[in-house]
């Protein structure tokens, strides 16, 4: 929240800032200058009349953040989805060899198989001679143990959501430092051109960081949800293929 407020505040000081150049710079005669997106980076990055060093190595930590989180939401997306977790060609085979008492075949199955669901059923197999509370313990543990794997997995896209701001926020600020520091050396007569670099690490900066941060928490909610709703099914299906290995009410 704290983080959200100095985000929004020094937003709201950049804008002001760049009111007043616009107001100034209305007031000039009218050159036309065309900006591409590329020519607002490469300024906002390395400078408009001197390196900044400053803002190039925030602008760099948030170019490689941008390229991580699109990278994590890609690797995500391929990994975390149910023809992964929980594979219907997987539980078809072993509900066949269930079916067919193929235990030890079974086992084997699932200690060689990599889905969540095989995980699970493995880890109740293992435990069968110890009666079925044992087996139902055994799958839980593992159901929650793999779930809290795949959460720690995607905890970097909220990682990166919550970043990608935060180095927004230093580059807006160290711009209108920029920009003040051209209004105090030049005696308070600064032209709008001599502020110009500041507002623009400034705003650049912000933007980029929202960029970032957008996506990722996006994805971030997403995978989470997706995570819950397919470690749950897998969880059921698991139980009810172990279905057979439940006493009877007279045993």
């Amino acid at each position: 929240m704290h983080a959200r407020r100095a985000v929004i505040l020094a937003v709201v000081m950049a804008a002001i800032v760049a009111c007043a150049w616009g107001t100034a710079r209305a007031a000039e005669a009218p050159t036309t200058q065309t900006r591409t997106v590329f020519d607002i980076m490469y300024v906002a990055t390395f400078g408009k009349d001197r390196f900044n060093f400053v803002g190039f190595m925030d602008m760099m930590v948030i170019y490689l953040c941008s390229i991580a989180s699109v990278a994590l939401i890609i690797e995500h997306a391929i990994t975390i989805r149910r023809t992964i977790i929980v594979p219907e060609l997987s539980v078809a085979q072993i509900k066949t060899m269930f079916d067919e008492r193929r235990f030890r075949e079974a086992l084997e199955f699932c200690q060689n198989d990599p889905s969540f669901v095989s995980g699970v059923i493995h880890a109740g197999l293992i435990e069968a001679a110890n009666g079925y509370e044992a087996m139902e313990n055994a799958m839980q543990d593992a159901a929650d143990e793999r779930t809290a794997r795949l959460f720690r997995k995607i905890e970097w896209l909220n990682l990166l959501g919550n970043l990608a701001p935060m180095l927004g926020l230093l580059g807006t600020v160290w711009g209108m430092i920029m920009a003040f520091g051209e209004i105090e050396a030049k005696g308070g007569k600064a032209n709008p051109s001599d502020l110009a670099g500041g507002i623009l690490v400034a705003l650049f900066s912000t933007f980029m960081g929202l960029v970032v941060a957008i996506p990722a928490l996006a994805g971030y909610g997403i995978f989470r949800s997706r995570i819950e709703q397919m470690s749950m099914e897998a969880a059921l299906v698991a139980e009810e293929l172990l279905a057979n290995f439940k006493p009877s009410a007279g045993e």
